[in-house]
């Protein structure tokens, strides 16, 4: 059984998660005015600290998932280009789309906050893909899968962490909104380790 069919249902809800607009950055072609209004009227009373404001955890969590985002387009290429299973391309493939689409809303939430991030993924990162890229054929495969597993469990944890401590609206937005695909790609190459 191919693992598009496998997963076909968890998917929807994934691109769902990707296309649905960060809610302040939707409003920025609107006018000042009316972006008041619709603030006034869709806030919750409990949000005291504004989206604008980006705690030093909220700026950690942008680095982290950015860095995340890197090694997971990295990691998927490698995957498109080493492997010969149908299945973990598959896999990568999607890798490569979601996080390009989770890492152009991270980018814009970090401009406006005036974050910088890095320009690639972790040295940790690095070395951990160096290794699985040593590999041949399907221990390849194998182990290409266990390392995306481990980096969405990661990534998963990051998220939770910034939902419940972060301070930013908008970046608690980003790792809420993100959780959804993230769980989906953890669920496919859980389900495709599973098959080996």
């Amino acid at each position: 059984m191919t693992t598009a069919r496998k997963l076909a249902p968890a998917g929807v809800a994934a691109v769902l998660a990707l296309t649905a607009p960060v809610p302040a950055l939707a409003e920025a072609g609107t006018s000042p005015a009316a972006r008041t209004t619709r603030a006034s009227e869709h806030a919750a009373p409990s949000l005291a600290v504004p989206a604008a404001h980006a705690s030093a955890r909220d700026r950690a969590y942008l680095r982290q998932a950015h860095r995340s985002n890197l090694a997971e387009i990295e990691a998927g290429r490698a995957a498109l280009r080493r492997s010969h299973d149908r299945d973990v391309k598959e896999i990568a493939w999607r890798l490569v789309r979601d996080h390009r689409r989770l890492d152009a809303r991270l980018r814009e939430v970090a401009d406006r906050l005036r974050v910088g991030l890095p320009d690639r993924p972790g040295a940790g990162q690095r070395e951990r893909l160096a290794d699985v890229l040593d590999r041949p054929g399907r221990r390849f495969d194998r182990a290409w899968l266990r390392l995306q597993a481990e980096a969405h469990e990661q990534a998963l944890w990051l998220g939770r962490r910034e939902v419940r401590a972060g301070h930013s609206r908008w970046v608690k937005d980003l790792a809420r909104d993100a959780a959804p695909v993230v769980r989906h790609h953890l669920h496919m190459v859980r389900a495709e380790l599973d098959d080996r």
